[in-house]
């Protein structure tokens, strides 16, 4: 029975849609990042300590941009909503800045707001994705001067 439990498990892996893959993703480095939340609001006088490259946090933040990117890209090839692509844009933007402002914190009480946007940005992750996956997404109906195309900085 145990076998069968992972095969479906890795079957339901494989088979997910790009947008629950993209809220599993935020789910998963909530955890994470309230722990650190909680750390840095009882010793906000330290020193903060220098993430490295391999941090759980840095590294889900990068792949949380990735996705987002991803799924931005994939409403504008599917014609979808503009305000679909503009979020899921901004949300990859948002974790690329909520990385640097954390490299850049000096203290622990520096990286309070971070983490609670931080917070913030996953919740909204993870209520998004399913958006993604829907088959019926109504058409592109104009463009957002907010939305601006290009490369994230």
């Amino acid at each position: 029975m145990p076998l069968l439990s992972a095969l479906l498990i890795a079957l339901t892996v494989t088979q997910a849609m790009p947008g629950a893959e993209f809220a599993a993703h935020a789910t998963q480095l909530q955890t994470p990042v309230q722990e650190r939340l909680e750390t840095a609001r009882r010793l906000p006088a330290q020193s903060a300590p220098v993430l490295a490259e391999n941090d759980v946090v840095m590294l889900g933040l990068s792949e949380l941009s990735r996705k987002a990117m991803r799924l931005s890209l994939s409403m504008e090839t599917r014609g979808g909503p503009e305000d679909l692509r503009c979020i899921y844009r901004g949300m990859a933007q948002d974790a690329l800045d909520h990385q640097l402002a954390l490299a850049a914190a000096e203290l622990r009480a520096d990286r309070i707001t971070i983490y609670s946007d931080i917070e913030y940005l996953l919740d909204h992750a993870t209520e998004m994705g399913r958006f993604a996956d829907m088959d019926e997404i109504a058409p592109f109906t104009g463009v957002d001067p907010g939305c601006p195309r290009g490369p994230l900085l």
